[in-house]
């Protein structure tokens, strides 16, 4: 395993939008049947997948496929309904102690997800931001987790409790937050913003006037994110009241971090000269330095250093529960699925979100 096995959003978005939040029978109605507009495009000994169920899938992918062409698109269908096979086959030989497993797993990640989002409300902003649900995703999550332990326990892996915490100990530095900033800036060119040649002199005078003058008017009492809106040229943060995403150092402009990490809460700096231009900070926020905790991080280290172990092992098994229950594509356009090693891990898992 090379480096931190990270814990984003994006990953969570990786298992759910590419796997298709699909929840346990169990959970759901009775699934309608197959009809000339909900065909079966794939069966076996105890599995049945209609055209549907593939297209829920793919909802969640419509909005990643813009740029991709049909051909990329048809490949990720495949792929999607190859692990749909798959996750349905370890499904069927889910014993109590698997559905037990994936159900303990799935509250790990969940707890985890909610604590990295630093509260339930912003938690609950990121999933509806990206169209899901907390019910559908902890479906997801534990149909997954449970399938996986499924595959664990066929395979005979285990990773231990010394394995995890060894793993952690020696990459403790990937599990650290450095210091942030959070501030809101006003940005005042002195140059053609798409040229980036420098303005006339005089231009450049009036600039600096003007910069002044709302550094006058803030320092008397004025709403920072009303001048924002109002007078800053930047285009990417004036409309959100001039606020940036946090930033650690070594990111921003050597002349708005130093004067970001040296004000305090709500303090407002002098006007800062840069190369293209002047701007006023305001810092919102200081985010202190942070570690993710060993108990935070232990459940998704797991993951990664066991799918490490079974990647190796799974493929041979998994084409052998496909022959076994004599799996068919149906459709044509899905019949050349990739070979079953390649829905073989499960989905990643579900990831601490980490922002927007």
């Amino acid at each position: 395993m090379k480096g931190k096995i990270k814990i984003v959003f994006s990953t969570v978005l990786a298992g759910v939008l590419f796997a298709g939040l699909r929840a346990p029978a169990a959970d759901t109605n009775a699934a309608p049947a197959a009809s000339p507009g909900n065909p079966v495009i794939a069966r076996g000994n105890g599995i049945e997948i209609k055209r549907g169920e593939l297209d829920e899938a793919m909802a969640g992918v419509k909005a990643q496929t813009q740029d991709l062409t049909p051909a990329q698109i048809l490949q990720i269908q495949k792929q999607m309904l190859n692990q749909l096979i798959n996750t349905d086959l370890l499904l069927a030989k889910a014993t109590d102690a698997d559905k037990a497993a994936g159900q303990k797993r799935a509250d790990l990640q969940m707890t985890a997800a909610i604590e990295n989002a630093g509260s339930q409300e912003v938690f609950d902003q990121r999933l509806k931001a990206n169209g899901l649900t907390e019910t559908g995703l902890r479906a997801k999550i534990t149909r997954d987790a449970t399938a996986q332990a499924v595959l664990e326990r066929e395979l005979k892996i285990a990773v231990t409790d010394d394995e995890v915490k060894k793993y952690y100990d020696a990459h403790t530095a990937d599990y650290a937050q450095p210091e942030m900033a959070r501030v809101s800036h006003i940005l005042i060119f002195t140059v053609d913003p798409v040229t980036r040649a420098a303005l006339p002199a005089d231009q450049q005078l009036a600039q600096r006037r003007l910069a002044d003058n709302l550094l006058k008017n803030i320092r008397a009492g004025a709403d920072f994110a009303t001048l924002a809106k109002q007078y800053s040229d930047d285009p990417g943060s004036k409309d959100n009241g001039g606020v940036l995403l946090p930033f650690p150092r070594g990111q921003m402009l050597r002349e708005i971090e130093d004067a970001a990490f040296s004000l305090t809460n709500n303090q407002v700096s002098d006007v800062i000269t840069t190369t293209s231009g002047y701007q006023i900070v305001k810092l919102l926020e200081n985010i202190p330095s942070k570690k993710t905790g060993y108990l935070i991080a232990a459940a998704e280290i797991r993951q990664g250093l066991t799918r490490q172990k079974f990647a190796q092992l799974a493929p041979a098994y998994m084409d052998g529960l496909r022959k076994a229950a004599g799996v068919e594509i149906l459709d044509p356009n899905l019949k050349a699925v990739a070979p079953a090693a390649s829905g073989t891990t499960m989905p990643p898992p579900a990831a601490v979100p980490a922002g927007p």
